[in-house]
């Protein structure tokens, strides 16, 4: 770690694409209100003790890798991280930070600054990495920004340009696209106030897109990765945006995220093995199974939620698998009260997946 979580994060972050199109423990149709509130209403946002507004464009993920991912356009996606350090803890320590950050692997297109932003103080600097595996670009630009926020924590939020190639652009185009990009931060930094609300669970997540119907086969694309599975018949497409798919089954009542994981330095197996999903929860159960050929690692978890006198558990159902290109491919459900939901045959045919 160079220091603090997030950059060193630099290295998985494209992480997401948004890393997988999780849906949070809420209900089917919690997430379609969400949907339809989308054009009115900002997303209100819960993470690491701080309620953010954001503007119901694109995608919001609750990450498990410990970020807030915001992507609100093709161009670029926004991480952001709540640390406890100072936004002087980084500028007091600038030069040796910066020898950590070219040791490695990164060179530094705009060295540390300070400066303001739509007003607020803040330091930045621009990195870029050759050759990051997973990115279809010779060069990756991440644009690095760190806010004071209270009691001795700061927001470190990392802009990666996964989706433009950055050398492309003329010098003033590049300029555009990085003030748009910190105008987008500055908006939800400035709006970010400290709450006592209970943080938003891992994978939980904010979509624009509308609900579509879906075929008897479908596809799952993100950058190079390319695949496609049979979907189980009585099962339908609830939603889909830029980091994956959610399923709904009719009889069972489960639901299904896929989504495929830009390359990071973590495995299947490391993803599977971290259990970041189970918060708290106790693990029921892990292992491998491999489908035609695909070997897949996964854990299973369940809570039990007790409303108003009544009880009810909901099963949990996480499962990754390397792909050819050094993404990961990911499948996870869950269901009030069905045990079937964490049963790997229940998603024998979402991983029975042909690599394109």
């Amino acid at each position: 770690m160079l220091f603090g979580a997030v950059f060193a994060g630099l290295v998985f972050m494209g992480v997401i694409s948004l890393g997988g199109a999780y849906s949070s423990e809420e209900n089917r149709e919690d997430i379609q209100d969400e949907n339809e509130m989308s054009e009115e209403f900002p997303w209100h946002i819960v993470f690491k003790g701080y309620a953010f507004s954001v503007e119901p464009v694109g995608i919001a993920i609750v990450h498990e890798s410990g970020c807030l991912n915001i992507r609100s356009c093709d161009e670029y996606l926004i991480q952001l991280d709540v640390e406890d350090k100072m936004m002087a803890d980084f500028w007091d320590n600038r030069e040796q930070l910066k020898k950590n950050i070219e040791k490695s692997g990164y060179v530094f297109e705009l060295a540390p600054q300070k400066c303001e932003i739509q007003g607020m103080e803040c330091v930045r600097y621009i990195v870029s990495c050759e050759n990051e595996r997973g990115s279809k670009f010779d060069k990756t630009y991440f644009y690095q920004l760190i806010y004071d926020a209270i009691d001795g924590q700061r927001f470190f939020i990392s802009i990666r340009f996964d989706g433009i190639d950055v050398d492309a652009l003329s010098g003033e185009e590049k300029a555009s696209i990085y003030e748009k990009a910190a105008c987008e931060v500055s908006g939800i930094v400035a709006a970010a106030t400290p709450t006592d609300e209970t943080n938003d669970m891992v994978g939980s997540y904010w979509q624009a897109e509308k609900n579509i119907a879906m075929g008897e086969t479908d596809s799952l694309m993100n950058g190079d990765a390319a695949l496609s599975y049979t979907v189980p018949e009585n099962y339908s497409l609830l939603s889909e945006n830029i980091s994956g798919k959610t399923y709904y089954g009719d009889d069972d009542k489960i639901t299904v995220m896929t989504s495929i994981v830009p390359y990071t330095w973590m495995s299947a197996a490391d993803l599977a093995d971290k259990k970041s999903r189970a918060g708290n929860s106790s693990i029921t159960g892990e292992g491998q199974c491999e489908v035609n050929g695909v070997k897949f690692y996964y854990y299973t978890y369940s809570i039990l939620y007790i409303k108003n006198g009544n009880r009810s558990m909901t099963y949990y159902f996480n499962a990754y698998a390397d792909l050819k290109c050094g993404d990961i491919y990911t499948v996870s459900g869950f269901a009030d009260d069905n045990p079937d939901a964490v049963e790997t045959d229940t998603y024998y045919d979402f991983m029975s997946i042909m690599e394109k």
